[in-house]
């Protein structure tokens, strides 16, 4: 089972006008999303009850970090050097001397670097003088871009790397706060860059962390400077604090989403010095690297990324919840071996603060739990569920899709009865504009997750199904074939929506695998979408070359069986009871054809060769059988009954809940089943007689002939 990742679906521009301080890599991932989420967000898939296939990852976006990597480094202040009149001669001599060694220092892009800010007697600037601690503290506690603007402007000539990393580092605060988006910063950040060069030789380790870190929360690409700052940095790695090396290494993974590549090499030495000092870090950097070496898929040990989360748990009372969520999110997509006992710890410290978590926060928390087949216990799933319900109106389209996901992952239709009511009420608390704000990916990783589950919560799966019509030609194979499965089971959609799902599987029928053919052919059999037979008959012609054929399994062919025998269930009925349809003669070979009634009569005798089942489950249509919260028939189930009854039976579907009232009672049963049969019988004299049913069924079984679920492909 192998995971997929969101690709970013804008420009960096596009991505940079959005608003949002860290939207660059948010636009990506999921799911994901998720770790395609969530989307994308990039694993391991739940699969249907039949064993086929693999269920869709979310763009399981990671979440950022919104703390800074600090305010650079600090500037002693000097003493006061005024004379008095008291003042001897040799005492006037001196600070005259002192005064004259710090007359500021004009330079532009390739003058000698200005003195430290350590002589509180400078002057710097250009018409105007400051003393540099004074320079500092303004461009710290500037409250706009504007202001910063002006004292570059003014005083920028007379800069030292200190005014120019903390001019740096004030405009990502400034972005990471909200008054400024990170495009804005780009005139700034080009001007500073300039100052900076000349002067990188005499910046600190902490200088230069900071100005990667803003760098990366400003989304700004300077790559010389980025090169030079990085190899300096790893130069000296050892000498620089923990914060500073995991702000850098998560500046690496910020700024890899618009376009930069940071060398492996440095990133490896940022790293292994971060991990020799995990002891004295914080659980913010702890946290922050963590992301980072996930985000960047960094060559990185399991020892040295477990011994990161190992130190991130033994601080976990002082984690917030964003450290905790981004920590457990990296460990899922590192696929890491966590132990149950730290991944509870984990958990449960979260949970404790899941009123002030995100709805990102603690959808990720869900996705990677799920991701990691972490026991978590139903409590604990249900508060943090509650706790995405609460926040709804600030949560987002993927958010919704991963904890949809993360539930269908982790319990499928054995969901407990708390977590399931919790999901009902979040499915009711999503309106109309959040559906209308997903892509094509979370509309059918969330439709996929309903079907899992069982759910059919009304208004919801019919919007997800009428987002999915005009998204339909945008979606990859794996989308449209994981959609139409999902529609076709929940019952939703109508022929508008397959209509526009096969048409755009038409257009890239070449792309896609063979478990995304057989799900799709398979979904539109199901939906009985008989207007789209010769679009099933082409997804069968493509499954039928040497290269795809190669690569079917059992459950795949069973699939293409049960296609077979609704298409010639319809072309019978189309063309009179008298007529033999041909089914996918034509499309696949007759050794082919041979092929898929041998899978499906090898999944038979091995149904009718358990003995798990007890006498119950034999004589009643189990919970899998029907949708919740109404109870209603499934897709599927609904496929199961239209192939016997084409074969001549007259179908009693006994629904488990309705036997279990009644099977302690002989009485009771035989009249219970005796009305049952005389109301299918009567329903079906008043059909359309195509065919006379040779006999009835008392009860269809929980198996019937095979419901024939099959997996999304992933």
């Amino acid at each position: 089972m192998r995971p997929f990742r969101a690709l970013a679906g804008a420009a960096a521009r596009g991505v940079l006008d959005s608003g949002s301080a860290c939207g660059a890599v948010q636009q990506g991932l999921p799911c994901w999303q998720a770790r395609n989420a969530p989307a994308g967000l990039v694993g391991q898939w739940l699969q249907w009850s039949s064993g086929s296939g693999v269920a869709p990852l979310p763009c399981a976006r990671p979440l950022h970090s919104t703390a800074a990597a600090g305010s650079g480094s600090s500037s002693s202040s000097g003493s006061s050097s005024s004379s008095s009149s008291s003042t001897s001669a040799a005492d006037r001599k001196q600070q005259q001397q002192r005064s004259q060694q710090q007359q500021p220092q004009q330079q532009g892009r390739s003058g000698s670097p200005s003195r430290s800010e350590g002589s509180s007697q400078g002057r710097v600037g250009g018409n105007h003088t400051i003393s540099p601690p004074h320079l500092t503290a303004l461009i710290k506690g500037a409250d706009s871009l504007d202001t910063l603007h002006q004292l570059e402007a003014q005083h920028g000539g007379g800069f030292n790397h200190i005014h120019a990393t903390a001019a740096f580092t004030r405009a990502a605060h400034l972005v990471s706060s909200g008054p400024a988006r990170p495009l804005d910063t780009h005139s700034l950040m080009r001007r500073l860059s300039a100052r900076l060069w000349p002067l990188l030789d005499t910046c600190d380790m902490r200088g230069l962390a900071n100005t990667l870190w803003a760098c990366g929360k400003t989304a700004y690409v300077d790559a010389a400077l980025l090169d030079a700052c990085f190899e300096r940095l790893a130069a000296g790695a050892g000498k620089e604090a923990p914060q500073g090396l995991a702000s850098a290494l998560y500046a690496a993974a910020l700024l890899q989403a618009v376009g930069y590549s940071v060398d492996r090499r440095h990133a490896a030495q940022l790293l292994s010095a971060l991990v020799a000092q995990r002891q004295e870090a914080n659980p913010q950097a702890l946290a922050n690297a963590l992301w980072a070496v996930a985000t960047l898929q960094l060559g990185v040990s399991d020892e040295h990324a477990t011994q990161l989360l190992s130190a991130l748990v033994a601080q976990r009372q002082a984690a917030n919840p964003q450290a905790l969520a981004n920590a457990l999110w990296a460990a899922a997509t590192l696929q890491l071996v966590v132990s149950e006992q730290h991944a509870a710890q984990l958990l449960s410290a979260l949970v404790a603060q899941r009123q002030e978590a995100k709805p990102q926060e603690l959808a990720n928390t869900l996705w990677a739990v799920a991701t990691l087949q972490l026991a978590v216990s139903d409590e604990h799933a249900a508060q943090l569920l509650s706790a995405l319900v609460v926040q709804r109106q600030e949560a987002k389209p993927q958010e919704l899709a991963n904890a949809l996901w993360a539930a269908a992952k982790q319990w499928s239709y054995a969901a407990p009865p708390g977590v399931e009511a919790t999901l009902l009420r979040l499915a009711a608390a999503v309106d109309e504009r959040l559906v209308a704000a997903m892509n094509g990916q979370e509309v059918g990783n969330s439709l996929w997750a309903l079907s899992q589950l069982g759910l059919r919560p009304a208004p919801l799966t019919q919007r997800l199904a009428e987002a999915a019509v005009p998204l339909a030609p945008a979606m990859k194979p794996q989308e449209l074939a994981n959609t139409a499965a999902a529609a076709a089971k929940l019952g939703v959609g109508g022929a508008r929506l397959f209509a526009a799902l096969a048409g755009a599987a038409e257009r890239q029928v070449q792309h896609f695998t063979t478990q995304e053919l057989c799900n799709l052919a398979w979904a539109l059999a199901v939906a009985d979408q008989r207007q789209l037979a010769g679009a099933v008959a082409a997804l069968a012609r493509r499954a039928a070359t040497a290269g795809v054929w190669a690569q079917t399994v059992a459950e795949e062919r069973r699939q293409l069986h049960q296609v077979h025998l609704w298409l010639m269930d319809g072309q019978r009925a189309d063309s009179g009871s008298g007529s033999n349809g041909g089914g996918f003669s034509g499309a696949l070979t007759a050794a082919q054809l041979q092929q898929c009634k041998e899978a499906w009569e090898a999944q038979l005798q091995e149904a009718a060769q358990q003995h798990r089942r007890n006498a119950f489950e034999r004589s009643a249509d189990g919970p899998t059988h029907f949708l919740r919260p109404g109870r209603e028939v499934s897709g599927d189930t609904l496929a199961r009954n239209r192939a016997l009854s084409a074969r001549g039976c007259v179908v009693v579907s006994v629904p488990y809940w309705e036997w279990d009232q009644v099977r302690r009672d002989a009485g009771k049963a035989a009249a219970y089943l005796s009305q049952a049969v005389e109301d299918a019988v009567a329903r079906w004299r008043r059909r359309p007689q195509q065919a006379v049913p040779s006999s009835s069924s008392g009860s269809s079984g929980g198996s019937g002939s095979g419901s024939g679920k099959a997996a999304p492909a992933a």
